[in-house]
C-alpha cells in the first residue's frame, strides 16, 4: 500500500530527467535551497506549485505525491482475509468501525470497494439488531452505486449491480431486484463457443481447452444453483420434485462436485429435506440431511475455492479472477458454525427434533466439524 512520499518521487524524477537541483529550481522559480529541502523531506512545495511540478515531470499530481488510492490485488486479499477473520474473533461493532475507516481511505479503489461490499454482505448475519443489519445493507447499495457510476470497467459495473441486487433481496425489495436483473434474461448468444473456436483457429489448443473448462465449470455451478431454486418452487409436486432432485445429484456425481465448495452442491440437500418434510416424507428428509452432512464434513479444511480432478485447470483462473483469490469469503470458523446451524437451527426441521435419526445426524455434524477445528 502506497503512502505519501513526495521527496523520494522528486529525487527520482529529477534524476530520470538528468537535471540538477539548480535547473529544477530555475524552472519552477524557487531557490536551490527549497528544492534541496523538498528532496530531503524537510519541507514540501507550496500546493500551487504541484501542478507545475507534475507537468514538468509529466506525471499526475497523485504520482508526484507518491500516493495512489489504489490497492494491489494482494493488498485487497490481505485486508479482506484479515477483516473476515476478525469478524469471527472480535466484537462486530469494532470490526465494522475498522471496515468503514478502510473504505473511506480507499474510496476510489473500485476492486477494493467490491470486495468490501462482498465482505459486508457475507457478515450482516452477525449484526446485533435488524436495524443495524438494514443500515449495512443500505451501505452496500450506496457503495454499489459508487462503483457503477465511477468505474469505467464493465466487469466492475456487472459485479456491483449483482451485489446491489443481493442487498436489495436481503432487504426484501423484490421490485428493485427485478429492475436490476431483468435485462440479463437475453437469448443464448454462443459467445463462449465462438471464443473457444477462435483460440482453436489460432492453433492455441491449450488455451481453448482452458477456456472451455472454465466456462463448463461456471455453467455446471450455475445449473446446480438454478436446480436448487427450481426444487424449492416445486416442493408440493412430488413427482417433479423427485425428478429435479435426482437431476441435481446426477450432475454432482458426474462432475465430482462434492469436492468443490459452493452453496449449490450442499444446499440442494437442505432444500430437498425441507421439501420432503412438506410432503410428510420424514425418512427421505433424513436421508437428504445425511447427504448434506457427508459433503460438508468431507471438505478439506482450511477451505479454499478450487477445482477438482475433472476441473483441473480452474485453480489459477480462480486465483487470478476473484478479487479475494481462492480464499473463502467467510472465515472457516464462521462457515462451520453456519453448516451446523443449517441443520440444528433451521425452523423447517422442527418436526424432526425428537427423531433419534435426526439427533444422530446433528451430533455427527458437530463432532466432525469440531474435530476439524483442532
Amino acid at each position: 500500500m502506497n503512502k505519501l512520499n513526495m521527496s523520494k518521487c522528486i529525487v527520482q524524477k529529477r534524476k530520470e530527467k538528468g537535471i540538477t537541483q539548480e535547473k529544477l529550481a530555475e524552472y519552477i522559480g524557487v531557490s536551490k535551497a527549497s528544492v534541496s529541502k523538498w528532496e530531503s523531506g524537510q519541507s514540501y512545495p507550496d500546493i500551487l506549485l504541484l501542478p507545475e511540478l507534475a507537468t514538468f515531470f509529466n506525471v499526475s499530481v497523485d504520482e508526484l505525491l507518491g500516493y495512489s488510492p489504489q490497492l494491489t490485488k494482494e493488498d485487497i486479499k490481505k485486508i479482506y482475509n484479515q477483516l473476515s477473520h476478525e469478524f469471527a474473533a472480535k466484537p462486530f461493532d469494532e470490526v465494522m468501525e475498522q471496515c468503514n475507516k478502510t473504505i473511506k481511505k480507499y474510496y476510489s479503489c473500485f476492486p477494493f470497494l467490491l470486495s468490501m461490499i462482498q465482505l459486508l454482505l457475507n457478515h450482516t448475519i452477525l449484526a446485533k439488531t435488524e436495524d443495524i443489519k438494514n443500515d449495512i445493507l443500505q451501505q452496500c447499495i450506496l457503495l454499489s452505486h459508487r462503483v457503477k457510476e465511477e468505474s469505467n470497467i464493465i466487469s466492475d459495473f456487472k459485479s456491483a449491480n449483482s451485489m446491489e441486487a443481493l442487498a436489495e433481496m436481503a432487504l426484501g425489495n423484490s421490485e428493485q431486484v427485478i429492475r436490476l436483473l431483468n435485462d440479463k434474461l437475453v437469448p443464448y448468444s454462443g459467445d463462449d463457443v465462438m471464443l473457444i473456436m477462435a483460440y482453436q483457429m489460432r492453433g492455441e489448443t491449450d488455451q481453448a481447452n482452458r477456456v472451455n473448462q472454465v466456462l463448463l465449470y461456471q455453467n455446471v455451478i450455475d445449473t446446480l444453483t438454478l436446480l436448487n431454486s427450481y426444487l424449492s418452487l416445486h416442493m408440493m409436486e412430488p413427482v417433479l420434485f423427485e425428478q429435479i432432485y435426482s437431476q441435481g445429484i446426477q450432475i454432482i456425481d458426474s462432475f465430482q462436485m462434492k469436492e468443490i465448495l459452493t452453496n449449490a452442491v450442499f444446499g440442494i440437500h437442505i432444500v430437498a429435506a425441507q421439501g420432503y418434510l412438506m410432503q410428510q416424507e420424514k425418512e427421505k428428509a433424513l436421508n437428504a440431511l445425511e447427504q448434506y452432512v457427508n459433503i460438508v464434513c468431507g471438505y478439506q479444511y482450511p477451505l479454499r475455492l478450487k477445482g477438482n480432478e475433472y476441473f483441473n485447470q480452474v485453480d489459477t483462473w480462480l486465483e487470478d479472477n476473484i478479487t479475494i483469490g481462492t480464499s473463502t469469503p467467510i472465515d472457516d470458523k464462521a462457515i462451520k458454525m453456519n453448516f451446523i446451524k443449517m441443520v440444528g437451527e433451521n425452523p423447517a426441521f422442527m418436526p424432526l427434533r425428537e427423531e433419534e435419526h435426526y439427533k444422530k445426524i446433528l451430533n455427527i455434524l458437530k463432532e466432525k466439524l469440531d474435530e476439524k477445528n483442532a
